[in-house]
């Protein structure tokens, strides 16, 4: 029986070791905190917000937070988003997956062992809207080069 708990517990520690186990546990976790503990949002781009605490698995030789990490925690934000806003739902429902198609980071400053952080939207400065502006006319231009424009407009 003590054979079977060391084999199992090492089975652990080797999961949450070299597949990132956490991360395979929190995102499930925050869907369905979002879908059962907090209220629904409707407006898609309602400012929300979600808290996190930085975790031994988050580290890195600097003993902060390691800069991957950051857009993991946005990762799992976004799905608590997309699940309280229904849009998770309704893509479940038409068979279809959310897929991100760019992300950005700016880092402010470094996140130290068991610190909480709250990933939400900040105010945009000019730069970041500029930025925005920029990649909206970059995908306009692909998708009239592509002639998927003309798709999407006919349907």
């Amino acid at each position: 029986m003590l054979e079977l708990l060391v084999a199992l517990l090492a089975l652990a520690l080797a999961y949450f070791a070299l597949l990132d186990g956490w991360y395979l546990v929190r995102v499930p976790c925050a869907v369905l905190r979002a879908r059962l503990l907090q209220p629904r949002v409707r407006d898609l781009l309602a400012e929300q917000s979600y808290a996190g605490r930085v975790l031994p698995s988050d580290l890195d030789l600097l003993l902060h937070m390691n800069n991957a990490r950051y857009l993991r925690e946005a990762d799992v934000a976004r799905a608590a988003h997309l699940t309280r806003c229904g849009v998770l739902e309704a893509l479940r429902a038409l068979g279809a997956r959310a897929v991100l198609a760019a992300s950005c980071a700016r880092y402010r400053r470094s996140l130290r062992l068991f610190e909480p952080f709250e990933v939400e939207p900040p105010e945009l400065p000019a730069d970041l809207q500029h930025w925005i502006a920029y990649n909206e006319t970059s995908s306009q231009l692909l998708r009239a080069e592509s002639g998927l424009h003309d798709v999407l407009k006919d349907q």
